[in-house]
């Protein structure tokens, strides 16, 4: 058994469910934030009715889980089910009590949540075409999704929110030295490194010439600059010129706004939502299939985000389709994409955890 709180290895999270989903520099960002923590035989895990929300994942040892009715059941690290989070529902069903020494790890499902909805979102793009005038711009909104997730103002956007914006984005091509904003004016636009670097400049109150203007930061592909203006309605605090030849995208500040503090689509609760499925509505679930296959709504049917264009196809366009998954982030896009294919589509509010705990859940044989 490894010492306390030694930093979980990468490998060892590759192999968990539904951290196997994620992009390889995902995985190595919750490894340096996750580390190993033992318990001694005999030592309560978690008991039930605890609600923390956080993915418990056995490393090494075994537990047993008891619940209420007196139910029992054993989990070793070496089986297949070490690969599942030990509870999957809040409040937890059980109260876990460790057999032998074990070791586990805790991660923040809301962290692993937006992981995945970045990567998923990122895998159902490709590069696309854009006009700008004359010009054919190539831009490939794959990797742009995954430069955004970096940046604290997208992290915990809706990603429905995240394609419209990037869908109103305007591209545009800039020359080494051009002033893209400069200190002191109206904030206009926000705009997103597509291709080249930037300088940040800013100069005193003093400096009414800008002679001795002092460099704050570089930009490169990915950086993002010019929201503050526009969340505080202040004049620009900063001058950002190219120092290359560049493409940058651009979003107008109505646009912006509207996107960073509206909701996009429709969201129901649970009562609403049973409500459209008695009237012959359809749940979709768009978590992975390994999720879906653990336990899933009645009669729902499964469309993992990454799946929703190429599913679209298949749905019946009289239908409405309430999509849900965890927390309501998958599903919000899911839901976006298939909307572009002209289907009536709602979202579980806050997802899975919003239900009451008595609504029965169908697993699939495995």
């Amino acid at each position: 058994m490894n010492g306390n709180n030694d930093s979980v290895n990468l490998m060892v999270l590759m192999r968990l469910q539904p951290i196997n989903s994620l992009l390889e520099e995902q995985v190595a960002e919750l490894a340096d934030q996750t580390q190993e923590q033992c318990l001694r035989a005999g030592s309560t895990l978690f008991k039930e009715g605890d609600t923390s929300t956080d993915l418990i994942y056995l490393i090494e040892g075994e537990i047993e889980i008891t619940s209420s009715s007196g139910e029992t059941h054993t989990i070793k690290s070496s089986s297949s089910a070490s690969r599942r989070p030990l509870s999957e529902q809040t409040p937890h069903h059980g109260t876990a009590v460790a057999i032998s020494p074990i070791l586990y790890i805790s991660i923040d499902s809301d962290l692993v949540d937006t992981m995945l909805t970045w990567a998923e979102s990122a895998a159902a793009e490709s590069e696309e075409v854009i006009m700008s005038g004359n010009d054919i711009i190539n831009i490939d909104t794959s990797s742009l999704k995954n430069k955004l997730q970096n940046s604290p103002n997208f992290r915990k956007l809706p990603a429905a929110n995240i394609d419209l914006l990037l869908e109103k984005m305007e591209p545009i091509r800039i020359c080494a030295g051009e002033t893209i904003i400069r200190q002191g004016d109206e904030g206009d636009y926000f705009y997103v490194i597509e291709q080249g670097e930037a300088l940040v400049t800013r100069t005193t109150d003093d400096d009414n010439n800008g002679d001795d203007a002092i460099d704050m930061i570089h930009l490169s592909e990915g950086s993002t600059f010019g929201e503050s203006a526009l969340i505080s309605d202040n004049p620009r605090n900063a001058t950002v010129s190219m120092q290359t030849n560049g493409v940058l995208l651009r979003l107008n500040k109505e646009n912006f706004l509207k996107l960073m503090q509206e909701p996009t689509q429709d969201w129901v609760n649970y009562n609403e939502a049973m409500n459209k499925i008695n009237k012959g509505a359809v749940w979709i679930d768009t978590r992975s299939h390994a999720d879906f296959n653990s336990g899933h709504l009645a009669c729902a049917i499964n469309i993992p985000m990454n799946e929703a264009h190429r599913r679209s196809q298949g749905l019946d366009s009289s239908k409405h389709y309430i999509c849900y998954c965890q927390t309501g982030r998958r599903s919000s896009a899911t839901a976006f994409i298939l909307s572009q294919y002209g289907l009536e589509v709602s979202v579980l509010k806050d997802g899975l955890p919003s239900i009451d705990t008595d609504i029965e859940m169908v697993a699939e044989a495995s």
